[in-house]
């Protein structure tokens, strides 16, 4: 550890809804080499990182990961259809819940966050820009932003009746059905299954009919987006970006090239085959309960020129 001691490092958040376009971002933003960024290699590894790569051992640990993605027949992320591999770009949140410490940026877990940037600068060997992601700290930028003065952000917004109709596909998928590439990475996703009780209320506030934790959906984007629409003021224009998620499907490569240049990057990759303009299947309880969401959620709708 005295190795990183001194290092220094620029995070970059990439903040959203859950289920707003953060991974896609993530994985476009990353794929320019501009970023170091947080991937399963890291999070699986973190307290042999150093080691790992002084002894040169970073290429044989991703090989074994990679060979137990191909045992298990593992390609893609069941919920999007994203590849996976050591190298996908994971959320930071999940190394706080390997430690029990609470999912958002605190002071309980900002050493750790520190720690995890600086090896991630250390072993990379050059000092990019560390990009990182988490929607839990969608709502807490103004604390990330007093501790890391430096920060930058990334804000990433979509339709809330999309947001909280995926998330809610999401919870159905996870739920229906083991998924075992969130098993490798989520210690609380595996002991679901191995609590029957617990799976079975999991089901039925997620996936019965008429699933009641839809509300709690809802009041989590209420948070997010009160949070949003009276801090954002407190941000100077040059500490973040804020795109649509619609405008990133439409119109890929001018996005992108936006987000870049407001850091300071430039990219000339052609990104307009990572994502394509879709429009989603609002499920059933979402289509009944628009007119409530609309306006439960009447000024972030009406701040992003959104409607139902």
């Amino acid at each position: 550890m005295e190795k990183i001691k001194n290092i220094k490092f620029m995070p970059v958040f990439i903040l959203g809804f859950h289920r707003s376009g953060t991974t896609i971002l993530y994985k476009m933003l990353g794929e320019t080499k501009l970023f170091n960024k947080f991937t399963m290699y890291h999070l699986l590894n973190y307290d042999e990182l150093i080691y790992n790569h002084i002894h040169n051992l970073e290429e044989k640990k991703k090989k074994e990961f990679n060979d137990l993605l191909i045992k298990k027949e593992i390609k893609k992320r069941k919920t999007d259809e994203i590849s996976v591999s050591s190298d996908y770009e994971q959320e930071y949140v999940y190394l706080f819940l390997q430690k029990n410490l609470p999912v958002t940026l605190s002071d309980k877990n900002r050493k750790l966050f520190e720690d995890l940037c600086k090896k991630i600068i250390f072993i990379s060997g050059n000092d990019k820009p560390v990009l990182m992601k988490n929607p839990y700290d969608f709502p807490n930028f103004l604390y990330i932003k007093k501790v890391f003065p430096e920060a930058k952000f990334v804000f990433i917004h979509r339709n809330p009746l999309e947001v909280i109709s995926s998330t809610m596909r999401l919870w159905q998928t996870r739920l229906k059905n083991k998924d075992e590439f969130a098993v490798l990475y989520s210690k609380q996703y595996e002991k679901a299954y191995t609590n029957k009780l617990f799976l079975f209320l999991m089901r039925l506030y997620y996936v019965s009919p008429f699933p009641f934790g839809i509300f709690e959906v809802i009041l989590r984007c209420k948070k997010g987006s009160n949070y949003y629409l009276k801090n954002i003021k407190n941000l100077s224009k040059g500490d973040y970006v804020s795109i649509k998620y619609e405008d990133l499907c439409q119109n890929p490569n001018k996005v992108i090239g936006e987000i870049l240049g407001f850091l300071n990057l430039k990219s000339d990759m052609d990104f307009s085959c990572f994502v394509k303009p879709r429009k989603l299947n609002l499920i059933p309880e979402v289509r009944f309960l628009k007119k409530f969401i609309y306006n439960f959620l009447k000024p972030y709708f009406e701040y992003f020129s959104y409607n139902i």
